[in-house]
C-alpha cells in the first residue's frame, strides 16, 4: 500500500512538473515574439530611411510623395503646426520641390511603439540646388498601413543659429580635456559671450570672423583655414561666419558660457 502511494506521490510531482515547465514556455516565448517583432520593425523602419535618402538624392518625386500617409500628415517644426493632405503632399513633390545636390540622415535612433507604429528622431545634412548647406533636426511619427510604413507626423526643424556642434573626445559637463567640432553655415552668428576658460581653436576649412575685447578696446580678427588662436578666459565676443566654416575647438571642461543680457549686461 505505502509502494503505491509513493507511485501516486511521484506521478503528481511529475505531472505538476510539467505544468510548471509548460507555464514557464508560454511564459517566455511571448516577450521573445515581441522583441522578434520589434527588431523586425526596427529593420523595416531603417530600410525605409536608408531608401528615403536616396531618393531624395534621385530626385524620385512619385516615390517620396508615396511614402506619406494617405489620410495626410501633420507638419510641425520651428513653432509651427499644419496638416497637409495627401493629394498637396503629391502636388509639392511633382512640381513644386527641388532636390537637394547631397543628402543625407545622421544618428537616426527608432522607438517601436507597436507592431503599427514608430518615433523616428534623428538630424539631416543635405546641400540645397543652390548650394547653401542645411543641418536640421528630424522627428517622425510613421504608421503602418496595408503593410507599408508610412509618414504621418514630421517635424524638420532648422537650427535658429545656424550651427551645429559634435563632440570629439570629453565630456563638457565633467572635469577634463574635452574637445568638440563646430560646422556654421553661412550667415550664422554667435552674440556677445564670454567663457569661464581658455579656449583653443583650429579653423579646418572656411573663415572665422570674431570682434574680441572690451568694449573701449574690442578689435575685429579673421582667421582663415588652417589658423589656430585662443580666446583667452573671460573675454567677451562676437562671432560669425560668412561662408561654410568646420572649427575643432579644445577646452578644459567644465565648459561653462556666460551671454550678455540684462541681467548679465557688459559694461565699459
Amino acid at each position: 500500500m505505502r509502494k503505491i502511494q509513493f507511485l501516486l506521490l511521484c506521478c503528481v510531482l511529475l505531472y505538476c512538473g510539467g505544468l510548471a515547465a509548460e507555464a514557464q514556455k508560454v511564459k517566455t516565448s511571448k516577450p521573445q515574439k515581441q522583441n522578434d517583432a520589434t527588431a523586425t520593425a526596427e529593420r523595416e523602419i531603417r530600410g525605409f530611411f536608408d531608401a528615403y535618402a536616396e531618393d531624395l538624392r534621385a530626385a524620385r518625386r512619385e516615390a517620396i510623395a508615396d511614402r506619406y500617409d494617405r489620410r495626410g500628415y501633420f507638419r510641425v517644426g520651428n513653432g509651427n503646426k499644419t496638416f497637409v493632405s495627401f493629394e498637396d503632399t503629391k502636388k509639392r513633390y511633382l512640381s513644386g520641390w527641388t532636390p537637394p545636390k547631397s543628402f543625407v540622415w545622421k544618428e537616426l535612433s527608432v522607438e517601436v511603439l507597436s507592431p503599427e507604429a514608430a518615433l523616428v528622431v534623428g538630424q539631416s545634412d543635405s546641400q540645397a540646388a543652390t548650394g547653401e548647406t542645411r543641418i536640421a533636426s528630424y522627428s517622425g511619427l510613421l504608421i503602418k498601413d496595408s503593410g507599408k510604413w508610412r509618414i504621418r507626423v514630421e517635424d524638420e526643424s532648422i537650427s535658429p543659429l545656424g550651427f551645429t556642434t559634435e563632440t570629439i573626445s570629453g565630456d563638457r559637463n565633467a572635469p577634463g580635456l574635452y574637445k568638440y567640432r563646430l560646422k556654421a553655415t553661412p550667415g550664422a552668428s554667435i552674440g556677445a559671450h564670454r567663457h569661464l576658460m581658455d579656449m583653443k581653436i583650429f579653423v579646418r576649412a572656411g573663415r572665422k570672423f570674431i570682434l574680441m575685447g572690451d568694449l573701449e578696446t574690442a578689435k575685429l580678427q579673421v582667421f582663415e583655414t588652417g589658423s589656430t588662436f585662443v580666446i583667452p578666459a573671460n573675454t567677451w565676443h562676437v562671432e560669425w561666419w560668412e561662408a561654410e566654416t568646420i572649427e575643432e575647438i579644445e577646452l578644459v571642461a567644465p565648459m561653462i558660457t556666460e551671454r550678455a543680457t540684462p541681467v548679465t549686461p557688459r559694461t565699459p
